[in-house]
């Protein structure tokens, strides 16, 4: 990888923070960390909206449960969410009664719609608001080409009950050639909702523990999650750390890590109700944002990319800075952010049973784009299947279905990540040596024939780590706008010292000066 310079011509937006909306407008969370050997029924690992959906599921079924976070809660995926609260999932319905026939593409449906009503039931029952607001939510076309998919997908969606309607006409900036709308969808502060949720979970013989990474899982007649801080014995054990820390169930070879990027704007005219996406390969994602305050965003993203495969990242901010411009009266960049979702390549999310050998561990990952109904759903899906009741939704979603093995997809996806192994172990002809990186540089260089990670700061202080993910030994790539180092295997991510910042990795990059 090339050497890269924290410069001008990186087109850093003119204003705007480092944290997501959610993370800079709450408090942060101070639960404890583990600190002696612990038996409960289920320990989940992962304080995201799986993590802490099932967790009160489970509380609130009987169960005594604890929650391990590897950081803080709700400050991973789901802190960086674009908070959308709906069943439109891109062009999905269609296809899903192509592949997997009408009666699974329905249980698909059912589960996202039950996961909105869920999440407006808890917010009602318990007064909290957490900016939840219902709007429609909308996929449009800006190209003739695609009509006929979402005119199809309108039928699809009808059929299995959906509330969806076709237009040729939204109260966006430009002009779209047709559109699918979901109506009485929702958007909220996904931060606020998840604290709630935690508030609930500590007491009467559970736990929330953050700053306690797992390590480990092992699973016998009972299981025992191992931490650095001690042992959680369970006799189930959930996984929810979006992307398994666990190999077992090959869930590395059945997904694509992407990342993407959002910005908080602020504009001098009121911005559109609603929310949307496009169909384009490169798709827009806009949508309003009102706080309980009456404080009024608008978050536009997009950007799209594999994880670590993109050299710029700061350009994707850039050309987001550019659309919001080039539509919209911005009068402020007020956060920016970016996020990473697990694509599954038959396009569903794996929740249900880990493996076909492992009958006391769970998971939940490959929610695409999708988190907040797709995790809720399968927190509810899990405890359903912890609790031994019956679930109406969880067959389309078994993470042991075979249909990913046969798929092109699949084959090619594991074929690239081969290649890309291989590529970064064979020597190369130019390589870029240590003492040549700049004030505010990083990159993967040589050092005395290693390859290593190596980041200088402006005071010319050199931090120099290994350059193999401690997952599965890929060679990271350095983001520049994060200020991270990216595997572009399976997504793990570490920060600018090599700490874990991301899953599947649980161990640190080795520190080599």
């Amino acid at each position: 990888m090339e050497e890269q310079e924290m410069t001008a011509e990186s087109r850093m937006p003119a204003s705007g923070g480092t944290a997501a909306l959610w993370i800079g407008t709450t408090p942060q969370t101070a639960y404890p960390s583990l600190s002696r050997d612990l038996t409960v029924d289920v320990a989940i690992i992962g304080g995201g909206i799986v993590g802490l959906t099932a967790a009160l599921l489970l509380k609130q079924s009987g169960a005594s449960v604890a929650l391990l976070v590897s950081n803080r809660i709700a400050e991973g995926v789901s802190g960086h969410t674009t908070a959308k609260i709906t069943s439109a999932h891109g062009l999905i319905y269609q296809y899903l009664i192509d592949h997997v026939k009408e009666e699974r593409a329905r249980q698909y449906a059912d589960a996202n719609q039950a996961a909105i009503e869920f999440i407006a039931s808890f917010l009602e029952e318990n007064h909290i608001s957490a900016d939840f607001h219902r709007t429609v939510a909308c996929t449009y076309t800006l190209e003739d080409a695609d009509l006929p998919a979402i005119q199809k997908e309108v039928e699809a969606a009808s059929e299995l009950g959906l509330p969806v309607t076709y237009t040729d006409s939204l109260p966006l900036p430009f002009e779209i050639k047709g559109a699918i709308c979901f109506e009485n969808q929702a958007y909220f502060h996904p931060r606020k909702y998840l604290l709630a949720l935690a508030e609930r979970i500590p007491g009467n013989g559970s736990y929330l523990f953050e700053h306690t990474r797992v390590t480990d899982v092992k699973e016998g007649n009972s299981c025992q999650v191992v931490t650095g801080h001690g042992i959680v014995k369970a006799k189930h054990v959930v996984v929810a750390t979006h992307f398994p820390i666990l190999n077992r169930g090959l869930f590395f070879a059945k997904m694509n890590p992407v990342r993407s990027y959002l910005m908080a704007v602020k504009t001098l005219t009121e911005p559109p109700e609603g929310m949307y996406i496009s169909t384009e390969k490169v798709a827009h994602t806009v949508r309003k944002h009102v706080t309980d305050a009456g404080e009024v965003y608008l978050l536009i993203g997009g950007e799209s990319h594999e994880t670590g495969e993109e050299r710029d990242t700061l350009a994707r901010y850039a050309k987001i800075e550019s659309f919001a411009r080039r539509h919209f009266d911005i009068q402020s960049i007020a956060y920016r952010w970016s996020t990473q979702d697990n694509q599954p390549v038959d396009r569903i999310p794996f929740i249900g049973r880990h493996s076909q050998l492992s009958h006391l561990l769970y998971v939940a990952t490959g929610l695409k784009g999708w988190g907040m109904t797709g995790g809720t759903a399968a927190g509810m899906i899990i405890s359903d299947l912890i609790s031994r009741r019956p679930n109406p939704w969880s067959a389309v979603f078994d993470p042991n279905r075979f249909t990913p093995f046969l798929s092109k997809k699949f084959i090619s996806r594991n074929i690239h990540v081969a290649k890309m192994f291989i590529k970064d172990h064979l020597p190369t002809g130019e390589k870029k040596n240590l003492q040549d990186l700049k004030p505010g540089a990083a990159g993967v260089v040589d050092k005395d024939g290693e390859q290593v990670a190596a980041f200088q700061d402006e005071q010319g202080t050199k931090l120099v780590l290994s350059s193999s993910c401690t997952h599965m030994g890929c060679t990271v790539g350095w983001n520049n706008a994060e200020r991270s180092w990216d595997c572009p295997c399976h997504g793990s991510r570490f920060d600018v010292e090599g700490h874990v910042i991301q899953a599947p990795a649980v161990a640190d990059l080795e520190r080599k000066a």
